[in-house]
């Protein structure tokens, strides 16, 4: 599988930081959709304020990202996906996709990361959530 370089794509971004800066990266309404791929699950429960897909990072998603803009989630990780797509109700997001399963959908899986594809290879489910702001 091709790995993204910078500047393949010129209306794309990759940023390689501290999310908890986003809004000093984007301005409202800029971005049309992002992609949370295999994130760091943080499993301790005392962490869960770490999570991309805690509250507080989907406040910030929904100042960064237009009217209608769409977040699309993917983990092997089974208890970060089900703590996420309770923050996304919590959040009041509609979910326009979802599957514990994504390889055996017939959801539009663009590219898969390393992880994806070696956590695959294993027999390992892949979970996968599209919400909409």
């Amino acid at each position: 599988m091709k790995k993204l370089r910078e500047g393949e794509i010129p209306n794309a971004r990759i940023v390689h930081a501290d999310a908890a800066h986003l809004l000093e990266w984007f301005a409202p309404g800029e971005v049309d959709q992002i992609y949370l791929n295999f994130s760091d699950p943080w499993p301790k429960a005392r962490h869960a304020k770490r999570r991309l897909t805690y509250r507080t990072f989907l406040a910030q998603y929904k100042e960064i990202l237009k009217p209608g803009g769409h977040l699309r989630f993917k983990t092997d990780n089974d208890d970060l996906f089900a703590f996420s797509v309770e923050e996304f109700k919590e959040f009041d997001l509609e979910i326009a996709a979802l599957t514990t399963d994504l390889h055996h959908t017939d959801i539009l899986n663009e590219a898969q990361t390393e992880y994806e594809q070696k956590f695959s290879a294993r027999g390992k489910n892949i979970n996968f959530c599209e919400v909409v702001f």
